[in-house]
Parts: C-alpha cells; sequence; structure tokens
C-alpha cells in the first residue's frame, strides 16, 4: 500500500523522539511568515515552550494591539502548521 511521504516522515520524527525539537523550530519560522515585515520589525525574539509560544515585542503599543489578536494569530498559524502546535501566545 502506498503511503505520502510526509506520513512517512512524520512516523519517522515520532519514533525518533525529534518531533519536539521540529516543532519548535518550524513554529518560529512560520510565526515569522505569519507576522509579516510589519510585526517582524517589532519583534526581538521568539521561542516556544511547551504548548506557548512567547514573542518579544519592542513595542507596548503594539505588543497591546497584537494581545487583542492572540487567538486569530493562534488559529492562522496551527492552520500554517496543519495541526495544533501552539495553545496560547504570550506576547512581552
Amino acid at each position: 500500500m502506498a503511503r505520502r511521504l510526509g506520513d512517512i516522515l512524520n512516523d519517522l520524527f515520532d519514533k525518533l523522539g525529534i518531533r519536539h525539537e521540529l516543532d519548535e523550530a518550524t513554529v518560529v519560522e512560520t510565526w515569522a511568515m505569519i507576522a509579516g515585515p510589519e510585526i517582524n520589525a517589532y519583534t526581538e525574539s521568539a521561542w516556544i515552550h511547551g504548548k506557548k509560544l512567547f514573542v518579544k515585542i519592542t513595542s507596548a503599543v503594539r505588543r497591546q494591539q497584537l494581545h487583542m489578536q492572540r487567538t486569530t494569530l493562534r488559529d492562522r498559524l496551527n492552520l500554517e502548521l496543519g495541526r495544533e502546535v501552539v495553545d496560547e501566545i504570550l506576547f512581552r
């Protein structure tokens, strides 16, 4: 029976126990893509801990705006990733 390459790779990542590390890198890269150049201009750093994405924003005004959009941004991020990887986005 033929299987999709993506499914085979996902099984391999799970068996090797490296799924979490791959998710961390993918989430940060995908966040930068979704955020776009305007938000990235105010982003100092982004990292994931567990299922929470932390984003350090240099502007208090921009941070407050993003805080109000966090649910929509989380949903877009998980949609782009193809599964629920992030439960919450916290702006610092």
